[in-house]
């Protein structure tokens, strides 16, 4: 074997060096005589050993079959084990560390489909020592985390003292033991291993099905300056949704042209890539599809090399359109499929939603004193309405049929949508029955109702928090943030 060096960076462990170079832990650990796996530093150097004097494929080259697991290890009630002694074999390949704080071991790599992953623990001194096989797993392609649960607790207890006077000699009882994880539960079942274990982690964050999206949630987060509970909130809200309640990439509405896991328009999502500074607009300008002419203003670059310029640039670029999400430019139609990619469209609703919020507080409302539960049901009520209409059922006085306006020309336009037609749009014409009934006939009100009970089930937090502290004070949050008692707050 031939080397190359590789200093540790911030977040690193021996299984991501090891992935990231196709490589075993096994063989950085021989090749740099690192005795305790679970103990590198930043900045630290190892030699990474090369087979065939070639560097093996990394995650993001391999195909299908290619898997990295993260094993956390619990107790009955789900509480971490500690410092338990694991050891993880795989096609001949095997890891060796303790638990982490949060009972989790560095990931294992698998490289192959139909491999399985054999899950051996140390035994405890008091039961012979040594260790023992106590489960396997089979990875799924990509990357994966999983929940090995003893059938025990295995909590250290300890003696309280006694206060007063006893009665006779105390007696001194030994602690109790640290139980390994090869014991079964108390109907004799054997440990099980369970997908989607998340908690706890540093943001208290819980996707569930979601949680491929994780990295993404927590980068828009930081964009739009709300924890990534609300982000999810408001994600949970707007996309389609597979049986296992997982976001649909590539959902696609039977009546617009809305596509994505974000129902992003044609027309939004062009002039979302159009506008400065947002993450879509970085990406259409890294990918050449946006330059800048010698004048200095921006246009689009066609797949000949043409240009599409001048004022109102995203109006002009419609004009290419051949129907729903069809475009005759290939670089106009690249631009379009990025709605069906989850990092562009959870960054880009996020990049949108924040401009709302924005386009709000210039007007005068107070966004700012909203709490981020506030703030995502505001940022639903703006993607959902558009920003006008929610401008009016923040002020209440959406009226009750659409308002049209005619022009010197005497041509008939739409001034405003009535809250008869928002809602007829949204449940159809049965749907309306019982919240007409619920409102006294009152169309208004109607419509107010079924957006706030909307929102009460569609737009929860903290269903997206681990169990906890986060978990309590956003179910708070949610209680005393009914919509219509936000807009009520903000209105002026």
């Amino acid at each position: 074997m031939t080397a190359e060096t590789y200093t540790v960076q911030q977040g690193d462990t021996l299984g991501k060096i090891a992935a990231q170079h196709g490589v075993s832990v096994d063989e950085i650990a021989q090749t740099n005589h690192i005795r305790d796996r679970n103990k590198i530093s930043v900045g630290q150097r190892f030699n990474i050993p090369k087979k065939n004097g070639k560097k093996q494929p990394s995650a993001q080259s391999e195909g299908e079959e290619w898997s990295e697991t993260v094993m956390r290890f619990v107790d009955s009630i789900g509480r971490p084990i500690v410092g338990l002694a694991v050891r993880l074999v795989v096609a001949g390949n095997e890891l060796r560390a303790k638990t982490d704080a949060s009972g989790c071991i560095s990931p294992m790599r698998c490289n192959n489909a139909n491999e399985t992953i054999e899950i051996h623990v140390e035994k405890a001194p008091a039961r012979g020592g040594g260790e023992k096989q106590i489960a396997s797993y089979a990875p799924r392609p990509g990357q994966q985390k999983i929940q090995v649960k003893s059938g025990m607790h295995v909590e250290k207890s300890a003696l309280r003292s006694h206060e007063g006077t006893p009665e006779r000699p105390p007696r001194k009882l030994p602690s109790t033991p640290l139980e390994p994880l090869e014991t079964r539960t108390t109907g004799g079942n054997p440990l099980s291993c369970s997908v989607g274990c998340e908690c706890p982690n540093d943001d208290d964050l819980k996707l569930g099905p979601n949680n491929i999206y994780r990295p993404w949630v927590k980068v828009a987060a930081q964009r739009a300056g709300l924890i990534p509970q609300a982000v999810a909130a408001v994600m949970n809200a707007e996309a389609a949704k597979d049986k296992a309640g997982k976001w649909k990439e590539d959902s696609k509405s039977p009546s617009s042209s809305a596509t994505g896991m974000t129902q992003f328009l044609d027309g939004s999502w062009v002039a979302e890539a159009v506008r400065s500074g947002t993450y879509l607009n970085n990406k259409a300008r890294k990918e050449a599809w946006l330059k800048q002419d010698e004048k200095g203003a921006w246009c689009f670059v066609k797949q000949d090399g043409t240009l599409v310029s001048g004022p109102g640039l995203d109006r002009k670029l419609m004009k290419l359109f051949t129907g729903k999400r069809s475009a005759s430019d290939k670089n106009l139609q690249k631009l379009l499929n990025l709605r069906n990619e989850a990092e562009f469209a959870i960054m880009a609703a996020m990049d949108y939603a924040r401009a709302n919020l924005d386009s709000l507080s210039a007007k005068g409302y107070a966004i700012s004193g909203l709490n981020d539960t506030e703030k995502a049901r505001i940022m639903y009520l703006c993607h959902h309405l558009g920003l006008a209409d929610a401008t009016h059922f923040i002020q209440n006085d959406i009226p009750e049929e659409d308002v049209f306006a005619v022009d010197k020309n005497g041509n008939k336009r739409l001034k405003q949508n009535g809250a008869k037609k928002l809602l007829t749009t949204q449940l159809g014409g049965e749907g309306t029955e019982k919240w007409l009934k619920k409102a006294s006939d009152n169309w208004i009100k109607a419509h107010r109702l079924w957006l706030e009970d909307f929102m009460n089930r569609a737009l929860i937090p903290h269903i997206f928090a681990c169990p906890g502290d986060k978990q309590e004070e956003l179910k708070t949050d949610e209680k005393a943030g009914a919509l219509t008692d936000i807009t009520e707050r903000l209105k002026k």
